[in-house]
């Protein structure tokens, strides 16, 4: 599970983007090169002395994946509303106060920490494609390959603005079926297990209740 207070697990987030190439900008420091984020205010406004988020954090992106954006805030467990499907490459979104874990991509996200801690490599909204998924696991991992991830078509495909899941997802794995399955269900999605290695796992939302 994520750890820590909402503003350490926010910070985590940001230098997760940090890392994979998102430009963090303040409302002075605009630069259009790149992917980025652009926060209006100082960060510490957002939140009080015990590091709860206390409002929503607005922010403007732009020239990157916002699936990714959405991805990265789940990871812990935080809950990042944004436009998936964008056709001028940038736009608003806000880091939501009071929706900690409350959507089904962070439900997924700490499913996948299960996995990590069992050994996989386990990548949210990894990358544009399969093949260029598979080719950068191959590219890290030695051996027998453990591996569970999605990739960021099928995130916009599946995913409503909220992190809540749409329509059946894929996604693709390495491993052992069962310890997949058995940290997938625990999301309380509805989960399909493929019959074979060559069959991707579908997650989706859940089964409404019949009276």
């Amino acid at each position: 599970m994520a750890t820590g207070t909402e503003k350490q697990r926010f910070e985590r987030s940001i230098e997760r983007l940090r890392s994979l190439g998102w430009k963090i900008q303040g409302p002075r420091e605009i630069e259009h090169r790149g992917a980025g984020l652009i926060f209006s205010n100082r960060i510490d406004h957002y939140f009080g002395g015990n590091g709860e988020l206390r409002e929503n954090i607005p922010f403007n992106w732009a020239l990157g994946m916002p699936s990714k954006v959405q991805a990265e805030f789940a990871r812990e467990n935080l809950v990042a509303r944004i436009d998936l499907r964008s056709e001028s490459g940038r736009g608003e979104g806000e880091v939501l106060a009071g929706r900690a874990g409350d959507s089904d991509l962070c439900r997924i996200a700490q499913s996948f920490r299960r996995l990590e801690e069992l050994g996989y490599i386990a990548e949210p909204d990894f990358s544009y494609t399969n093949s260029s998924g598979w080719q950068d696991i191959h590219e890290r991992s030695r051996g027998d390959t453990k591996a569970v991830f999605w990739n960021s078509q099928s995130h916009t495909d599946c995913f409503d603005t909220d992190g809540m899941l749409i329509d059946d997802m894929p996604i693709q794995w390495s491993g052992d079926p069962g310890e997949i399955l058995t940290a997938l269900r625990e999301t309380g999605l509805t989960v399909d297990a493929p019959e074979n290695s060559k069959v991707a796992f579908y997650i989706g939302p859940p089964e409404e209740e019949t009276t």
